[in-house]
């Protein structure tokens, strides 16, 4: 391609703000291709514009064309296939592929996806047609991300032996498709599985690793060290040994202040992660060690900088909710929950507790409207907002419809309180009280 083809390339896609499409393939095509491809009538469908994409330079012009004409496009069933992967395929594999008859046996149809873009016409029969389908085994390993292996490899995987062995079933699931089938006999071979330190790692969660990155990190002799015992779960395999590494070297782990957030929840985090959390200077102070919990590997640095200097905690009314319940939360979320006009009025303080982050605003707002149209606003409670405000509702009228006042007496006190079942949790009003609460039948309930 020349300079000018070059220059005139350039100024097109500027022109349209679309210089995502720029790429060394597209250079390879030239200017024509291009332009051809650009002034298609196809573009002006909504349906077809999400296609137009850099991908698209792996195609020829024919199989653009022919692609993009295809009938198969007004069924709305085959929307979810017009995807950029579609370019991965020429044409003739297109027609191929959808014209596939097992798409009409529902334990296939979930199947039709766009990543069935990555493969091949004759794998995808090849792989659909496998005997070992009708074992009801292998029927959860039916996803799409089975298209990331070839059919030999599928084949390989589902005959292993060692799937006869219970140690083992449990590990069929459809992550298994991240490995190969080498991969997969090594792991399952590995001699440390007999081993009780090491056989509770042998869950679906393996497949994101890889056979000599596990031996590795099985191998590390942290393990023999008590401090680091307790972080030996499958969440250990959501990282690498590099920074299962970093992690378990770092030097505030001697400090009592850190030592205690060194459960597995902090594999939910990577080094870089949690380096940052340790190294905030607001840790320094001690009106913030109570947050200094497990629960804190559920955020990151930048939440807890803002939630950590909200002026709100300067509060009365809302400096005891500052415990380690908050990083159930994101800061926004937190925000909204402090801003409720409810908070105003005396009644509705009990509910400033830190369990308050474990429930949702709109059971907060929904629940509470709810028992003001009954008048026992006053008395409402987390433990009641726990339940979906549906929920709720059946509660209140199946009490009313049996004559079961709302409220009852303390026995000590003489004081007035929510009847015990608005406060029961879901398990308990079914094993104590007989009522399902998810029936909508509260005539069928009983006491």
């Amino acid at each position: 391609m020349t300079d000018e083809q070059n220059r005139k390339i350039l100024e097109i896609l500027q022109s349209m703000g679309r210089m995502d499409l720029y790429t060394s393939q597209l250079q390879n095509r030239g200017f024509d291709f291009l332009n051809r491809v650009l002034t298609m009538d196809e573009w002006n469908n909504p349906k077809f514009k999400k296609l137009l994409t850099s991908t698209i330079w792996n195609c020829s012009l024919e199989d653009i064309e022919n692609i993009l004409k295809m009938p198969e496009w007004d069924d709305p069933d085959y929307d979810k296939l017009l995807t950029s992967n579609i370019w991965n395929a020429s044409y003739e594999e297109v027609q191929k592929i959808l014209a596939i008859p097992e798409w009409n046996n529902p334990k296939f149809s979930s199947l039709l996806t766009s990543n069935i873009w990555k493969t091949t016409s004759d794998d995808i029969r090849s792989i659909l047609s496998l005997s070992e389908w009708n074992d009801p085994r292998f029927e959860s390993l039916l996803t799409t991300n089975i298209w990331n292996n070839k059919a030999d490899e599928v084949r390989k995987i589902l005959s292993m032996s060692e799937w006869d062995n219970p140690r083992y079933s449990k590990l069929l699931t459809s992550s298994i498709w991240h490995a190969k089938s080498e991969g997969v006999k090594n792991i399952l071979s590995m001699p440390e599985w007999d081993d009780p330190k090491y056989s509770k790692l042998l869950t679906p969660n393996i497949w994101n690793s890889y056979y000599e990155e596990i031996k590795r990190i099985i191998s590390m002799p942290e393990w023999d060290n008590p401090k680091f015992s307790s972080l030996l779960t499958p969440n250990i395999w959501n990282g690498n040994y590099l920074y299962i590494k970093q992690i378990l070297r770092m030097p505030e782990w001697n400090n009592s202040k850190f030592s205690k957030l060194l459960k597995p929840s902090i594999w939910n985090n990577n080094y870089k992660q949690i380096r940052e959390i340790l190294d905030m200077p607001e840790w320094n102070d001690p009106k913030f060690d109570n947050l200094l919990t497990p629960s804190i590997w559920k955020t990151n640095r930048e939440n807890i900088e803002k939630v950590l200097h909200m002026p709100e905690w300067d509060n009365p009314k809302f400096s005891s909710l500052l415990t380690a319940n908050i990083w159930k939360c994101k800061y926004e979320e937190i925000i909204d929950r402090l801003n409720l006009p409810y908070w105003d009025e005396r009644k509705y303080q009990q509910l400033l507790t830190p369990s308050i982050f474990s429930i949702s605003i709109s059971n907060i707002i929904n629940g509470i409207n709810l028992f003001k149209e009954y008048g026992i606003d006053e008395f409402i409670s987390n433990k009641c907002l726990r339940h979906k405000t549906s929920n709720l509702q059946k509660l209140i009228e199946y009490l009313v419809q049996n004559n079961i006042p709302l409220l009852e007496k303390n026995k000590e006190t003489k004081e007035l309180k929510l009847n015990r079942i608005l406060n029961c949790e879901k398990g308990k009003l079914k094993e104590i009280y007989g009522i399902d609460i998810d029936n909508d039948n509260i005539k069928g309930w009983s006491l």
